[in-house]
């Protein structure tokens, strides 16, 4: 039974989505439209109050599960983004015919599947929890059956992912060849032991760090992303662009900062070139785009690579992991909100609204503009949101651990990213609404999302001691 406690809060997921499934295939479809999202909503809550329900720090399932800091931090993240996504979603799935049991559903199990992911204390708990995680969002992208372009997302989507599992699985393979064992605390002992790096385990690395590069979508590993995100349904992109990727980085720290932290010497310093060539790739190509969602989507690569500069610095200490932790809180809550945002515009199919369409929406929705306007500063950096002080936050640790030339790097790439994520402000205060973009006509829930999560961008800007040593004390457990 302590067993089962320790994940009651994977377990009441699981259920909600059972519920919502059978309630979906049972109620009216207009009823099931109403009270789908409550439903959703209300489990998703008790599962976060469950989260901090009291079971001791340590080992359950034999040493295939750990519950610490580290994994209550996840968890709650990843049931707060799930909220979020279902809360501003129902207008589009009413308008687009989307069956929002599937949507909901799909939802909830991908967050087991990232819950998972946190709590794992074995190779083989994770790769479940990862594959758990990214098989519905496969679904997920490509749910809106009858759209093209939602069809070559799935498509790339899967089949790129399937081949970074593959990859994935058999650097897992190669590890456990090396150290004769899947436990991340016994993986740890025989590489410390080894000292320095052979050919064997560099190996191991590099499969590992491909495989994990795919599921975070980090340069040169990022091809599926833009199309991917494009074509999805844009609430499904919302989901994606912040679920799969929060997840990705708490793999990263189980089994790069955790399970082969001896070896952070080697990896350490490719993973600091990559976070350069990362950040600077996806803000360059934002650039040139002219549709606001696949220039979120090139944003979001970029953003992966500030959270990777961290990964890189944690010779640094708790610090650095702890600056991963709180970027990933900060980028979730602003860049989910970012893509909520372009539910008002959702013109044909699954695609976002250009720089032409957003001309004047501060004066046709003063509400949603606003809001846009705060992510958009938030992605920037721009006192006194919380994206600033993620910012600041993983430069910190960056020049503790004598990376000086990456924290240069990153505040090249904050100033160029400025330019794009401004003109998209210019262009909804600054010109004249376009009069072809109809307005989606309930848009209550979706308003009422977007004010929360604003508010909470600019008080946790303004007061981020409280979240900032959450997650610090989320990551000592991965201090040695």
């Amino acid at each position: 039974m302590n067993d089962v406690a320790a994940v009651y809060p994977e377990i009441l997921v699981t259920v909600v989505a059972v519920v919502v499934l059978m309630a979906d295939a049972t109620l009216e479809r207009r009823l099931a439209a109403l009270l789908l999202p409550v439903i959703t909503i209300a489990g998703l809550v008790a599962a976060l109050a469950s989260v901090f329900y009291v079971v001791p720090a340590g080992q359950y399932f034999r040493g295939f599960v750990t519950i610490d800091a580290f994994t209550s931090f996840f968890r709650a993240v990843f049931i707060l983004l799930a909220i979020f996504a279902v809360a501003v979603s129902p207008a589009y799935l009413a308008r687009r015919a989307v069956p929002p049991g599937e949507f909901y559903a799909i939802i909830l199990f991908s967050t087991v599947g990232a819950m998972t992911i946190a709590l794992s204390a074995d190779l083989i708990t994770l790769f479940i929890g990862l594959e758990t995680m990214t098989i519905p969002i496969y679904v997920l992208a490509g749910i809106q059956r009858s759209d093209r372009f939602a069809n070559e997302a799935a498509l790339k989507y899967f089949l790129l992912g399937a081949f970074s599992s593959a990859l994935l699985l058999y650097g897992f393979a190669w590890l456990y060849g090396i150290t004769k064992s899947t436990d991340f605390a016994t993986i740890t002992g025989v590489l410390a032991a080894q000292g320095v790096a052979n050919g064997q385990t560099i190996v191991a690395l590099g499969l590992v760090t491909v495989g994990l590069g795919f599921k975070a979508a980090i340069v040169p590993f990022h091809q599926w992303t833009p199309d991917a995100y494009d074509g999805a349904p844009t609430p499904a992109t919302a989901f994606m662009s912040v679920g799969p990727k929060a997840a990705a980085f708490a793999a990263i720290l189980r089994v790069l900062v955790g399970a082969m932290g001896p070896l952070g010497v080697d990896w350490g310093a490719v993973l600091a070139i990559l976070a350069a060539v990362t950040m600077t790739a996806g803000n360059v190509v934002a650039l040139a785009q002219t549709n606001v969602k696949r220039m979120l989507a090139y944003s979001s690569i970029a953003h992966t690579g500030y959270i990777l500069a961290a990964v890189a610095a944690s010779k640094a200490g708790a610090s650095a992991s702890a600056a991963v932790l709180f970027y990933v809180f900060a980028y979730g809550l602003m860049n989910l909100g970012a893509f909520a945002c372009l539910l008002y515009f959702d013109l044909e199919g699954t695609r976002g609204a250009t720089l032409e369409d957003l001309n004047g929406f501060g004066r046709r929705e003063p509400a949603g503009a606003l809001a846009l306007f705060i992510f958009l500063i938030s992605l920037t950096g721009i006192p006194p949101t919380i994206g600033f002080v993620a910012k600041f936050v993983v430069i910190q640790p960056v020049l503790d651990a004598g990376l000086a030339w990456l924290a240069v790097v990153i505040a090249l790439n904050a100033v160029l990213a400025a330019f794009y994520y401004l003109r998209v402000v210019v262009r909804m205060y600054m010109y004249d609404p376009s009069e072809k973009v109809p307005r989606l006509a309930n848009t209550g829930a979706l308003s009422a999302g977007l004010t929360v999560a604003s508010l909470a961008v600019l008080v946790l800007g303004i007061l981020p001691n409280s979240l900032y040593e959450w997650a610090r004390q989320a990551a000592l457990p991965l201090v040695r």
